[in-house]
């Protein structure tokens, strides 16, 4: 559906089409048209032939293709529809919109409901089909073997055989030949039949369920539309396909399939409600939850599929998606629980026990086990890639062998050459599950184990046993080459995992048996686990998700490190051969889906792959007949709309779509409507006596616009980010060409980044005197003019003035065509065409600054409403706005392609390692100050009890008979204690108030306003790091209520801040440091929490606005490498990072969920008590308030602390360490470790039950939660993670000795054995959840923090309801604390951004800077008085055509430079490649101007204006009416109405005034536009 011509050359020869913009000049001096076009193809296609050969060298498989190839790749496109998500989501809310307004209540809850009750569904029928595919497998598999006597497919062959019933075909182990080779052709036969069953189902009734479907779910949640793949009828034969398939016993598995099942399942529930149907936008939310479902029925892991939807499926996730997908999980593990399909009454599907975590000298091996996952992972993408690529539909192998008799080969050749060995004659799951479990494992079920332990239940290291598994490894690697990708459903997550478990066992067997690892014992099940998921990282280059999948697989959670290591080992070493498997065949199978960006992109520019030959609608659009005939016969979605075939201004963009659908729906009504009557899309001259049609509500008059010379990176981001499927490119209004998101992965994907010959960044083409406005017009704005030439300028009257200084843009790609003069065509001349041309255009009422008009307004320079808007923006002058877009381009302009074009091989390595050097120490400077404040304050906190006499600062434990309490009266310890707590605590505010004041709270709320592109001042200082250090360490062990966890986060940040200034690219490169800041925040929290992985997620989900791929993947080695230098520090003495381990053998009953859900409500409902009071006593005690005239900051904390002491010492579970209370809560009686004080909580291994119990620790739950909230945010670091875990666990441990009473009263009732440690967890994870509103990484955290991987169900119920609840009542703390302490920060979107546009907000009275001459003196007396960041740059006072933005500070930097030199202050300055008037010996600027600035119109929905300031991270936009200025908006402003609630300007409409499209009479009167508004943009569509 999108531009015909994508792919095409137009053909000279033949006429133009009605309505076909011309892009070329036809002068005397141009060549003949056939001539011309001969010679351009024939250099594309030399082009096409060296890229080819360049992109093929790069990526190692064969990427680049001939250009005949590539033409019909791309024409395959058409059937794939492209998806615009900000129009979807408009129409979203205009449809919900018009049913709240008329519907009734009920109505109104079901349309709240349906978003949660969808996904639910999904999650129930995705665990079904999976548990039916499971149990059908599982049956059939069993007829390779045998059969059951007790009916064929009634039983499954275990239950069979304990029933006595099975009958086996032979023994295997018979040594009668006979007996043995009737077996093996049974295994055979059945094995042939079963997977040519599969295949014939697929290819005769739904060829799209073939393979695992992840590639298509990908392309199709990338934003295109791929018919049948998600079809009722797919789903079908996908679900009894893969039972047929995975029950022949072929290296393949059901997981990704499983995710296709899901997603299919998503669009048959979608059709229950219109506003899912009808939207694809909304149906592609549906998708991306239940993608995350599958993956949590596939492997038991919902967190696992959440990350995994995120990571590598969906390219939309936000916040709401990602909510409902952990949603729709959870409903899924919990049917799954229901189902018990395996019969353990646990989601683990490989469950393996080690009973201790691996020493620091193993973790090489494991690193070796990355490579070699990456090695094989690339050699097998590349092999199978090529054997599907020589099986591919219309390949000769494929005419000479169909489908099903190649699976059916395929079939025999796996199961003869599986049958002889053990290892591969059973599932693969089988065989994994012996591989992954402990020959010393007594708490758990016994598998088969093949041999692999001998009789003293070790782990046998027989030479023959290292033989038979590498064998099986090399079958089954080669098996899963030929399958994966045949006609059969098939996944490829189970033989990868077989494979590198088989390696790994082999290495650990070799490890164990040489003692290379210089410990004992070695477990090789350990190797066995982290070779499956190298193997498979190398294979499919997916990271967190993995790595949560691995440790939900087999319950290893004490292993997160050694799989963080491997798997990001073998992403690496993989993606140096090929791309992943699922990148791979999105190419392979000629997918139009959008990769991550390459440099060049860079250095290319939209006028290098820009469509300039286009077909146009006109204002005045003709018949009925004649616009009828445009939309049909055009091949794509829509038409750009420009005012005449002669003015060539671009009005907007209409779908084709429904335009046809509305014209010929009135031809049907057989009313006055007939073919011959006129239409146009908006009024114009020359039409008052006749009747006109008007369409003009079609025009898309907010389609994105972007200019020749913007950066494809920036393109590529607008694809990406916004999900937008079309820009139109634009110069000074006038339509320059187009970009469609097909057009733009075409480029991407065959290196053609362009039209070479139309490079507007030409060297030393400037104009020096206007030509006539006939030119002007003659120069093809629909063309842009990327195709003049610079003869063809010469016969305009164009003069170029060789003296002026040239531009040159770096290109990844070398370009011989720079060196031909006659390729150096210009759109600098044509610049100045267009100011002429535009002169006559609508004037803005904006104030042109020159050195006679230097008046000022705000900060930002807007203007209405100026009162209330500058006072409010006023305190925003500390914050200056980071533009993520201009920092990349100077990242690479400046160093970058830099050092790629002239740098030393030592300057390339320092470039490509320093992204990985500098997070790389942060890790080991945060953990290193993490372990000093964990060990310091641990021994300080002692002093409020007593002291050693032999050394002061040793513990308890190791001063032993020479600890001395400060008094044995209990008065008297209770007066030391509050005096030395009062001390420290004033101590710390001391601290942070002489020294560093930033370093006071936890500094979260201050990181994410840095990261959502804001510059705060010394909040990440090298000083204020210092101070938080010794600052937390005294607060902490002073006993307040407080934590260390949310700090550490800050002072990572600090950190990453502090390394950044040891590299130019980062210190003077505000987004390349914010980079740094995202993967420090990781790894604060992986020091605080111990959770690596929960410090990825955090920094997502809470911290970071902008968060790449490249990122979370630096941000997951930041998070590794501060966990093993935690672990080397080991502060705790365990030895381990789980800070409050627990060991529950079982997992809660179902009848205990509802349980659980009842203290989310109530986590909830606390956290959001909590905050309100919270807020309360902040905002009456901040500076100049009545409180703190009265009472200092220093005073106020020595009270808290004061208080704190003397409330808690009489309670036993408040009186010490919070920590130490949480760990005894969590623990259950039976399993609670040696040598940890339970606090009365159990007697002789049993819970103490009973109301004095109950009041004691609701007391303390209470006590602590009334401390937390006059504590937080007071004037010591101090953070809440810690007291909101005591409150809840308090709570939790309430509520689980209530159930055990109820239990013990009412036994008939019973709930089965409950724990009150599972209840203190759950309701600990609940408050906190209440609290900060965090989901996944809570999660993540909390069983990180507790080792309870059994819980992870429990958890994502209560934190998912503890947040839905607290948000009924307000935001989370650190959202809440960012509005009090009024930081800029840009949070989610609201609602009434869909209704107001920018039009409603916009600053319409600017200062502007002219692009005619003035003096140096008087152009820097400007910049001096003015407080701007920068102004828009317009042609002069009278004609306000924008022409770009100048950013002020290096204008300013550069004049005062040249003062300094040789330049007088009356030296004349100008705007040479933008201004009209002649000036010679003028100083040239023109390098100053910033062309690419994002521009929008003024009916721009609110909606995208947040999504461009989010995800593209600019720092403003420039809003646009035909070229002419009409505002700015920036970052500031926009936070500002959105705080305020300032959507006004609503006067300011420039829709106001048109009319409902309707049949003119003869004599109706034209209509008038409105009268001018105080921005001057409420003007019709087009003029009367």
């Amino acid at each position: 559906m999108e531009h015909r011509r994508e792919n095409e050359i137009l053909d000279a020869s033949a006429a133009p089409a009605v309505g076909q913009v011309s892009v070329r000049r036809t002068t005397s001096t141009e060549m003949r048209p056939e001539r011309r076009h001969k010679s351009l193809q024939m250099m594309r296609s030399r082009l096409s032939s060296s890229l080819a050969q360049v992109t093929s060298a790069v990526r190692g498989i064969g990427g680049g293709a001939k250009p005949k190839k590539q033409k019909h790749s791309l024409s395959g496109w058409g059937r794939y529809a492209t998806v615009s998500f900000p129009a979807e989501e408009s129409k979203d809310w205009a449809h919900t919109s018009e049913r709240l307004a008329a519907a009734r209540c009920c109505a109104r809850v079901w349309t709240y409901f349906v978003p949660w009750l969808l996904p639910g569904l999904i999650g129930f029928l995705t665990a079904s089909s999976g548990v039916l595919i499971e149990k059908a497998s599982e049956r059939l598999n069993g007829l390779l073997f045998g059969y059951c006597s007790l009916g064929p497919l009634a039983l499954a062959p275990a239950e069979c055989r304990e029933a006595g019933g099975w009958t086996s075909w032979s023994d295997v182990t018979c040594l009668t030949m006979p007996a043995f080779l009737g077996g093996y052709a049974a295994y055979v036969a059945f094995a042939v039949v079963l997977a040519a069953s599969s295949a014939a189902l697929v290819q005769h009734f739904a060829p799209t369920a073939r393979g695992s479907g992840i590639p298509e779910v990908k392309t199709i949640l990338g934003g295109f539309v791929m018919a049948e793949v998600l079809e009722f009828k797919t789903l079908v034969v996908k679900v009894i396909g893969l039972a047929l398939s995975v029950s022949s016993g072929m290296a393949l598995g059901k997981e990704g399939p499983l995710v296709h099942v899901a997603c299919c399942w998503a669009n048959a529930c979608s059709k229950l409600s219109p506003r899912y149907m009808e939207n694809e936008g909304k149906r592609r939310e549906l998708i991306s939850t239940a993608a995350a479902a599958g993956v949590a029925v596939a492997f038991g892991a919902p967190v696992g599929g959440v990350l995994f939807s995120y990571e590598e499926v969906s390219t939309m996730f936000p916040q709401k998606t990602m909510i409902r997908a952990f949603f729709a999980a959870s409903i899924a593990a919990l049917t799954l629980l229901w189902y018990n399909p395996t019969g353990t009454g646990k989601l683990t599907m490989f469950e393996a026990y080690t009973p201790e975590m691996p020493s620091i000298s193993e973790y090489p091996w494991f690193v070796l086990l990355g490579v070699l996952g990456g090695v094989f992972g690339a050699r097998f993408v590349k092999w199978n890639v090529q054997i599907s690529a020589g099986r591919r539909d219309g390949s000769a192998f494929r005419n000479r062998m169909s489908i099903v008799a190649e699976v059916a080969g395929i079939a025999m050749i796996t199961a003869i050459t599986s049958y002889p060995s053990p290892y591969t004659r059973a599932l693969s799951t089988t065989t994994i599950r012996a591989l992954f479990h402990s020959c010393e494992d007594a708490h758990s079920a016994r598998p088969e184990m093949f041999g692999l332990c001998n009789g003293q239940a070790e782990p046998s290291t027989d030479c023959g046993l290292v033989g038979a598994l590498l064998l099986a490894s090399l079958v089954r690697f080669l098996q899963m080459t030929i399958t994966f990708g045949t006609g059969v459903p098939c996944g490829l997550f189970v033989p990868s995992l077989y494979c590198g478990a088989c390696l790994g066992r082999c290495l650990g067997i070799f490890v164990r048996t040489t003692g290379l690892a210089g410990v004992a014992p070695v477990h090789p099940e350990v190797y066995a686990m982290v070779g499956a998921a190298a193997m498979l990282g190398g294979v499919c280059r997916v990271t967190i998700s993995l790595v949560v999948i691995m440790y939900e697989l087999t319950s290893a959670l004490q292993l997160i490190v050694p799989f963080m290591l491997a798997v990001l080992t073998a992403k690496w070493v993989g993606d140096s051969f090929t791309h992943g498997i699922y990148d791979d065949y999105i190419r392979l199978r000629g997918y139009p889906y959008l990769h991550e960006p390459d440099d060049f992109t860079f250095g290319t520019r939209a006028c290098d792959i820009m469509d300039e030959d286009l077909v146009c609608m006109y204002a005045d659009a003709g018949t009925v007949k004649e616009v009828l005939a445009k939309v049909r016969d055009c091949g794509f979605g829509g038409l750009p709309v420009v005012k005449s075939e002669t003015d060539r201004t671009l009005v907007g963009y209409v779908h084709a779509k429904q335009v046809q659908g509305h014209l010929e729906t009135l031809l049907g009504t057989g009313s006055v409507f007939n073919e011959d009557m006129r239409v146009a899309f908006g009024r114009g001259k020359g039409h008052k006596a006749e009747a006109v049609l008007d369409l003009s509500k079609f025009v898309d008059e907010t389609i994105l616009r972007i200019v020749p010379e913007t950066p494809l990176a920036q393109v590529h981001n607008i694809f990406r980010q916004l999900g937008i499927k079309v820009v139109l490119v634009a110069r000074f209004a006038e339509l320059a060409g187009l970009i469609t998101k097909k057009s733009f992965v075409h480029h991407l994907e065959t290196g053609h980044i362009g039209h070479i010959t139309h490079d507007p960044a030409v060297q030393g083409a400037v104009v020096d005197e206007m030509p006539t406005p006939e030119a002007a017009n003659g120069a093809g704005a629909g063309g842009g003019g990327c195709r003049q030439r610079r003869t063809a300028h010469a016969a305009a009257g164009v003069r170029f003035n060789d003296e002026v200084e040239s531009r040159d843009i770096a290109h990844a790609v070398p370009r011989a065509a720079r060196q031909s003069e006659s390729r150096r065509s210009s759109l600098r001349a044509m610049r100045d065409t267009f100011i002429a041309a535009f002169s006559r255009s609508p004037k803005t009422h904006l104030k042109a600054n020159s050195s006679a008009d230097t008046e000022s307004t705000d900060s930002d320079g807007f203007g209405s409403s100026p009162a209330k808007e500058k006072k409010s923006l006023n305190k925003w002058t500390d914050f200056s706005t980071v533009s993520w877009r201009a920092d990349d381009m100077k990242d690479y302009e400046e160093h970058v392609s830099v050092v790629l074009k002239k740098g030393s091989r030592l300057e390339r390595l320092l470039l490509a390692g320093l992204p990985w050097l500098i997070p790389a120490i942060v890790g080991v400077l945060t953990a290193t100050s993490g372990s000093l404040i964990e060990v310091a304050a641990e021994r300080v906190n002692l002093w409020r009890f007593g002291r050693c006499t032999t050394n002061i600062f040793a513990g308890r434990e190791e001063c032993g008979d020479a600890w001395l309490p400060w008094a044995t009266e209990q008065s008297y310890a209770m007066a030391y204690y509050a005096a030395v707590s009062t001390v420290l605590a004033t101590g710390s505010a001391l601290l942070v108030w002489a020294f560093a004041p930033t370093a006071r709270g936890s500094g979260i709320p201050e990181v994410k306003t840095i990261l959502g592109g804001f510059v705060m001042k010394d909040v990440l200082d090298f000083k204020t790091l210092a101070v938080k250090v010794v600052g937390l360490t005294m607060s902490v062990s002073s006993g307040m209520s407080l934590g260390k966890e949310g700090p550490l986060v800050h002072v990572a940040c600090c950190w990453a801040n502090v390394c950044s200034r040891w590299s130019a690219r980062y210190v003077e490169n505000e987004a390349k440091r914010r980079e740094l800041i995202s993967t420090a925040a990781a790894a604060g929290v992986s020091v605080a929490f111990g959770t690596p992985l929960g410090g990825v997620l955090f920094s997502y989900e809470e911290v970071s606005t902008m968060f790449p791929q490249k990122t979370m993947v630096r941000a997951f080695f930041a998070a590794v490498v501060a966990a093993l230098t935690l672990r080397w520090w080991d502060p705790t003495g365990t030895g381990k990072l789980t800070m409050f381990e627990t060991h529950f053998a079982g997992m809660p009953s179902l009848a205990e969920y509802p349980l659980f859900f009842v203290l989310g409500v109530v986590g909830g409902m606390l956290g959001a008590l909590f905050v309100h009071n919270n807020i309360a006593v902040s905002a009456g005690r901040r500076d100049g308030t009545p409180f703190r005239r009265r009472i200092h900051i220093i005073l106020e904390v020595a009270v808290i602390a004061f208080v704190t002491a003397i409330t808690s010492f009489p309670s036993t579970f408040a009186r010490g360490m919070s920590t130490v209370t949480i760990r005894s809560l969590f623990q259950g009686c039976a399993t609670a470790p040696e040598g940890i004080d339970m606090m009365g909580l159990c007697k002789d291994g049993e819970d103490v039950l009973g109301p004095e119990l109950m009041q004691a620790l609701l007391f303390a739950g209470l006590l602590r939660y009334v401390q937390m909230t006059f504590t937080f945010g007071t004037g010591v670091p101090c953070g809440l993670f810690v007291p909101s875990l005591f409150s809840g666990a308090c709570v939790g441990r309430c509520l689980g000795i209530i159930i055990n009473m109820f239990n013990t009263t009412y036994p008939a009732f019973a709930l089965g054995v409950v724990n009150p440690g599972v209840y203190a967890m759950v309701g600990a994870a609940a408050v906190l959840g209440g609290v900060c509103r965090v989901t996944i990484s809570l999660v993540v955290i909390m069983f990180g923090l507790t080792g309870a991987l059994q819980l992870i169900v429990p958890f994502m119920i209560a934190i998912l309801t503890a947040k839905l609840t607290g948000d009924l009542f307000g935001d989370g703390i650190y959202d809440a604390y960012i509005v009090l302490r009024g930081y800029p920060y840009l949070h989610e979107p609201h609602d009434v951004s869909f209704k107001a546009r920018a039009c409603d907000i916009m600053d319409d009275q600017l200062e502007c800077l002219v692009a005619e001459p003035t003096t140096v003196g008087e152009l820097l007396k400007t910049l001096k008085e003015s407080t701007h960041g920068g102004f828009p740059l317009v042609a002069s006072h009278e004609d306000h055509t924008l022409l770009g933005y100048v950013h002020a500070m290096p204008l300013r930097k550069h004049l005062e430079a040249s003062l300094s030199t040789f330049v007088a202050e009356d030296v004349r300055v100008a705007f040479r490649r933008y201004t009209r008037v002649k000036a010679s010996g003028a100083m040239d600027l023109s390098k100053f101007v910033d062309e690419t600035v994002v521009r929008i119109v003024p009916e721009t929905p609110l909606a995208q204006v947040h999504n461009i300031f989010r995800q593209l991270g600019v720092k403003l936009v420039l809003v646009a009416r035909f070229g002419s200025l009409a505002g700015l908006i920036t970052k500031k402003s926009f936070v500002d109405h959105l705080l305020e609630g300032h959507v006004g300007h609503v006067a300011h409409d420039p829709a106001v005034g048109r009319v409902a499209p309707q049949a003119a009479g003869a004599g109706e009167a034209a209509r008038e536009p409105a009268a001018p508004g105080v921005g001057g943009v409420t003007q019709p569509l087009l003029e009367p």
